[in-house]
């Protein structure tokens, strides 16, 4: 018999509160088609100049193997994830080379730009970096969601699973720009505001097993991330204060 979700129990608690048997490929479709406009964004900043012409994917790829691959590996322990399930990676193509357009950041970007026929409008620098930027910001709090959403899904509890997901993010928040304008933290801030209530909310139709997971994980990530984030910072030490 086929390993699926529905068989395992898997279900949807996302932010939608439609609570739908789903196979164990749609929650690793989920976190890869997000990775994928990730990478995406991450090869284009990589430039230095904002130029979608000269973006590659496979350059950037290539460039951070070890960081991917340790990413991969903690998805699928999170996710409990087959080899099937593994393969829509290279299904979608997302860490494959392929062209990076302007179009597509104003879809990652949600639609930041207006949408110009001319698309010279859209690969003017200015343009290129707020579609990056945003694009950056939504897709890693849609990773966060959907890696903690599969988490839950495969049964890994956040005692267990916490600190994997936070190295996933982290890894991803470096692919995305490693110029350090933001971090993990930022993202999971930007997660717990646009996704949690969603499932936490007394009307919410999510079942109880999914906020117990979700509320379980906002916590361990909050003393994960921002902790770490305050040491960083040199938050709490009062040192350099006037």
């Amino acid at each position: 018999m086929p390993d699926s979700g529905a068989a395992r129990g898997r279900r949807d608690v996302g932010p939608d509160e439609h609570i739908t048997p789903l196979p164990e490929s749609a929650y690793a479709r989920e976190v890869f088609s997000t990775l994928g406009g990730i990478v995406e964004i991450g090869a284009v900043v990589a430039t230095g100049a904002w130029a979608v012409a000269d973006a590659s994917v496979g350059s950037l790829v290539s460039a951070r193997r070890a960081e991917i691959d340790r990413l991969l590996a903690v998805v699928r322990a999170l996710g409990g994830f087959s080899d099937a399930s593994m393969a829509v990676v290279d299904e979608l193509g997302c860490l494959r080379e392929h062209e990076v357009t302007a179009p597509s950041l104003l879809l990652w970007s949600g639609c930041i730009e207006e949408i110009s026929p001319r698309l010279t409008e859209l690969e003017r620098p200015s343009a290129v970096r707020r579609m990056c930027r945003m694009g950056a910001d939504l897709q890693l709090a849609h990773f966060l969601q959907a890696l903690v959403t599969a988490s839950i899904a495969g049964g890994t509890e956040a005692a267990r699973g916490a600190e994997r997901v936070a190295e996933a993010l982290t890894i991803a928040v470096a692919l995305a720009d490693d110029s350090g304008r933001s971090g993990a933290a930022d993202t999971f801030r930007a997660w717990r505001v646009a996704f949690l209530p969603g499932v936490l909310r007394p009307d919410s139709s999510a079942p109880e097993y999914g906020r117990a997971g979700f509320r379980a994980y906002a916590h361990a990530l909050e003393e994960l991330l921002e902790q770490a984030d305050g040491r960083g910072r040199g938050g709490g030490s009062g040192q350099g204060r006037g």
